[in-house]
């Protein structure tokens, strides 16, 4: 029931999408996204950057274990490819990395805890980039003599948004994973789990709590995904560049402080399809440009997701296909 409204979001998100592209027209829209020429695949390098940062954040999290750099970018690149091209939640990409970590001797309980505690750095961290991008917006909303009644329904946004972050913390702290670790494991006792990969959720509570009592390891992850985020930018400039319609830096990140904080908050929608086209629409106009180059830049950003992601679920596959065969032939 939960994969067919999954399922029923995204075809509903798309069909949005391509009807936001013939209102503005298909000529103009697709007309810029050409433009961007050799711009795409330069994007599409450029976000190696940010991958290796989030990559970082949650390398450092992975306590009494050591997993290289390489593996950890790749297991991240497979997460990303998960969550932009196929029908799950968001959290479907976490779930798989946190398997994926255990096939190189990491616990189940630490891969797990790991994973989590790293989402939680992503959200804040997150939250800290979009606070600092809607705060870009509001002094040029002010030195413009704009319109500022839009902008108080952003800050109630982000009101809800530290709410639900806070209730995630305290659930971490307060014991909720131990409950979640003892269902898991009630409910697959007497079964072969060796095809997940993690075998018995055990350890997942306390390689939380662990985490949680080193701050320097909490410091650097918050450090490495803020800067993620931020590089982030780079991507919009990029498009922007090669489109012909150059931007500061400063707009770029309130650009791309939307399109992330948009397609978080449209976490039930697959790749926040049409969601994320919408806000760009409606908010290139504040910074000078024409909702056709929004949604050019939503576009160009698919693009890339596409670049990346196909070739990161065919390698998902190769390593889940290796480890079938070496467990059916041992």
């Amino acid at each position: 029931m939960k994969k067919g409204i999954v399922i029923a979001t995204g075809l509903a998100g798309l069909t949005a999408a391509i009807l936001l592209i013939v209102y503005q027209g298909v000529a103009e829209v697709l007309g810029h996204l050409v433009d961007t020429g050799w711009g795409l695949l330069l994007v599409t390098l450029f976000h190696v950057i940010p991958l290796i940062l989030s990559a970082k954040g949650l390398q450092v999290l992975i306590t009494g274990h050591r997993v290289d750099l390489l593996t950890i970018t790749n297991i991240r690149w497979i997460r990303e490819g998960i969550a932009s091209l196929l029908p799950v939640a968001q959290v479907g990409g976490d779930f798989v990395g946190a398997r994926l970590l255990t096939f190189y001797n990491v616990p189940g309980g630490v891969a797990g805890g790991s994973s989590v505690v790293s989402l939680t750095m992503e959200v804040l961290t997150q939250f800290l980039f979009t606070v600092l991008g809607f705060g870009l917006l509001f002094l040029f909303l002010v030195l413009g003599g704009r319109e500022l009644e839009g902008f108080y329904w952003m800050l109630l946004g982000l009101l809800v948004a530290l709410l639900a972050l806070l209730g995630f913390v305290i659930a971490q702290q307060s014991g909720f994973f131990r409950l979640v670790e003892r269902l898991f494991n009630r409910m697959t006792k007497g079964h072969d789990l060796e095809w997940l990969g993690i075998g018995e959720l055990s350890g997942l509570h306390e390689a939380i709590r662990t985490i949680y009592r080193s701050p320097r390891a909490l410091t650097a992850s918050a450090f490495y995904h803020f800067f993620s985020w931020v590089t982030g930018a780079g991507e919009v400039w990029i498009l922007f560049y090669f489109m012909g319609y150059p931007l500061s830096i400063w707009d770029a990140l309130i650009l791309e402080t939307v399109g992330k904080a948009v397609r978080s908050a449209a976490f039930i929608v697959p790749s926040g399809w049409g969601v994320v086209e919408g806000a760009l629409m409606l908010f290139a106009p504040l910074l000078g440009l024409t909702p056709e180059l929004g949604l050019a830049l939503s576009l160009g950003k698919r693009v890339r997701e596409v670049a990346l992601g196909v070739p990161s679920l065919f390698a998902w596959h190769v390593i889940e296909g290796r480890r079938l065969w070496k467990r059916n032939n041992p």
